[in-house]
């Protein structure tokens, strides 16, 4: 009986060892993983890593592991549209997923096209990137909803001398138009409007400009390091105006380079608070977090990439039959909302844009936020 035992316990193990792993669901990403934006990137990414990392443990979609294929784009579109036609034609993903900037999914989406594909999730906001006919599924409300609440407020708040400072790229010229109409709208033009290099690393004389305008407050359009060298020059001045900037310009990479200098800075933000775990899918977003051994709170960014993860695996999961590029597209535009955790989606056919939420943050001491 004890050599029966061992001869099918051999036998099961072997059988094991033989059956074939199930095939991984595919999808593509382009990302910035080096240059001034990755950082950006990178913490977006670690919040979609801790999601899927998570979903693989417990099973995966319908047994199949979900695998994100990672090529880096240095932020350069042509190397972004390079990347999406090997995604799609060579690795053959089901999708585009999580890409980073204007510039970036605007080379990407007539690859994405070309393939009767589609990109899901991204850091953007851009007009131009939105719309029934545009192959992007987004998560985060858009740049003008962020600028307009911007506006409001500092018009409740009775300022209305304002400067406009724009990065001269994609993101920084679809921004400044978005707020030079928002302001048009509440009846005022900025004393000052101009767009710097975001190659700059010591924009000086930009800083300068927007001191001599006599402006309370301005507004800074550029994502990422070039957002930090605009404001460091800023606050290194004696007397500046009221900082304000968009979400993308990363309040954790604020309080890394400028340490308490950040202090004061005005952000609009499209995701929960990431500290406040009142809301289910921030408790969420730390417990994975706790579990993975990460350091630190955590990241406004880092909670987006969570949310953007668990929106797709969700679409994922609710796929009638086998995941296909067309299957997705049909579960994700014909399911009910999605109720992630006290932050809701909802896509139609003719709306591709899940969210509308938003906030304002300002930084207080020691990195920590005041609301």
């Amino acid at each position: 009986m004890k050599t029966w035992r061992i001869a099918l316990a051999a036998l099961t193990l072997a059988w094991a060892a033989a059956a074939p792993a199930a095939e991984p669901i595919l999808v593509g990403q382009s990302a910035v993983l080096t240059g001034p934006l990755a950082p950006n990137s990178l913490a977006f990414m670690e919040g979609q890593k801790l999601l899927f990392d998570q979903l693989n443990k417990a099973g995966g979609v319908g047994g199949r592991p979900v695998k994100l294929i990672t090529y880096d784009d240095v932020y350069a579109p042509d190397k972004a549209a390079a990347n999406a036609e090997k995604l799609l034609g060579t690795d053959r993903v089901v999708c585009l997923f999580g890409t980073m900037g204007t510039g970036i999914g605007a080379a990407m989406v007539p690859v994405a096209a070309k393939y009767d594909s589609f990109i899901f999730g991204g850091l953007t906001g851009a007009a131009v990137l939105r719309g029934p006919k545009v192959p992007i599924y987004h998560v985060r409300e858009s740049y003008a909803d962020e600028v307009h609440r911007v506006m409001n407020h500092l018009k409740t708040v009775g300022v209305v001398r304002i400067a406009v400072v724009s990065s001269d790229d994609a993101y920084g010229k679809g921004i400044e138009k978005d707020a030079l109409e928002a302001l048009q709208k509440n009846g005022l033009s900025p004393v000052l409007s101009l767009r710097f290099d975001p190659q700059e690393k010591e924009p000086a004389r930009t800083a300068q400009q927007v001191i001599a305008s006599g402006a309370q407050a301005v507004y800074v359009i550029a994502a990422g390091m070039p957002a930090i060298n605009v404001i460091r020059a800023l606050v290194a001045a004696p007397v500046h105006p009221q900082i304000y900037t968009n979400s993308v310009a990363s309040s954790f990479l604020l309080y890394k380079e400028l340490g308490d200098k950040s202090r004061g800075i005005v952000l609009s933000q499209v995701m929960p608070p990431f500290w406040k775990t009142r809301f289910p899918i921030v408790d969420e977003y730390q417990r994975a977090r706790r579990s993975a051994g990460s350091e630190g709170e955590g990241s406004y960014l880092g909670l987006e990439g969570y949310i953007t993860a668990k929106a797709f695996a969700e679409a994922l999961q609710r796929v009638k039959g086998p995941v296909t590029t067309e299957s997705l597209r049909r579960s994700i535009e014909t399911s009910p909302p999605m109720d992630l955790g006290g932050y809701t989606l909802a896509f139609r056919p003719d709306n591709r844009n899940g969210s509308s939420f938003g906030d304002i943050t300002m930084l207080a001491s020691g990195g920590k936020f005041a609301q």
